[in-house]
């Protein structure tokens, strides 16, 4: 009994750190607005990440454009990408947020509900 307690309790504290750090990143300190949203670099930021979610989720979204975004430096460049992408015939909007350290990693991807 006391092993499956430590066990637990060794879980539970593992969890709880993992999303502290992850909450950490998408907490609303620090974040600075992207002032020129067209430049080219910021959309294919965002082009990059609907390929790298398709890639991970089998979905065949089509990049059309990043509208919004912030960033924030925190052991990397983090890209808060609010962009819209082509489901079928439909366009729905996304947020995407990407770490650009020494590659572009997709942290995250999520349909906005506005």
């Amino acid at each position: 009994m006391k092993t499956q307690n430590c066990v637990y309790l060794l879980t539970l504290s593992l969890y709880t750190t993992a999303m502290e750090g992850k909450l950490g990143v998408l907490d609303k300190s620090d974040w600075q607005p992207i002032k020129n949203i067209k430049d080219h670099f910021i959309q294919s930021i965002g082009a990059v990440s609907v390929f790298q979610y398709n890639k991970r989720s089998g979905s065949l979204l089509k990049f059309v454009e990043v509208f919004n975004g912030d960033t924030r430096v925190d052991n990397g460049t983090y890209y808060r990408l609010d962009l819209t992408a082509e489901d079928g015939v439909v366009t729905k909007k996304y947020q995407a947020i990407e770490l650009d350290r020494d590659y572009f990693n997709l942290i995250s991807f999520t349909p906005l509900d506005h």
